[in-house]
This record gives structure tokens, C-alpha cells and sequence, in this order.
């Protein structure tokens, strides 16, 4: 069986342009970023705490290449944000 969620037009309407607007922040971050030649990333701990995962399962996708290194400096790992979003997506 299937089940049903309804929200209200305005209520979905408002999801939706909060949605448009994080991305749209997101992009304009983005460029900022590449136009200074700065990787957007984030720390290990971060990543599962942002998409709810277990380290275990985030270096399993690092080792099937959906989870790229943005950098590793002093023996930390810093993965790259765009394939955060991907991998959460």
C-alpha cells in the first residue's frame, strides 16, 4: 500500500523557494570559491553528521569513487562538498 502526504499549496510553495534559494547560495559560494582557487570541503565528522551516515559507510563511498578527497592535510581528510550533495542526492 502507498502511502499519502499532503501539504498545503502554500506551504509547499514556500519549501520550494527555500529549496531555489539554498541552491542558488550554493552556486554563488561556489564560484566565489573557484574564482579565489578555494575547495569547498568539509571534515569526516561533518559529512556524517550533515547526511546522517557512519564513517565506515562514507570511506566505503570514498573507496567506490562517489567521495573524493578534496585535500588531505596533516593526515586529515577533507571531502570535496559537490560530491557531499551528490552522494546525499
Amino acid at each position: 500500500m502507498r502511502k499519502m502526504l499532503n501539504i498545503e499549496n502554500s506551504s509547499f510553495a514556500t519549501l520550494v523557494r527555500s529549496y531555489k534559494r539554498s541552491l542558488n547560495m550554493l552556486v554563488v559560494l561556489q564560484h566565489i570559491c573557484e574564482d579565489n582557487s578555494i575547495e569547498l570541503s568539509m571534515l569526516p565528522d561533518e559529512v556524517c553528521e550533515l547526511i546522517g551516515l557512519e564513517l565506515a559507510i562514507i570511506e566505503k563511498q570514498h573507496l567506490n569513487e562517489r567521495l573524493r578527497f578534496a585535500e588531505e592535510e596533516n593526515g586529515t581528510r577533507h571531502y570535496s562538498i559537490m560530491d557531499i550533495i551528490n552522494l546525499k542526492d
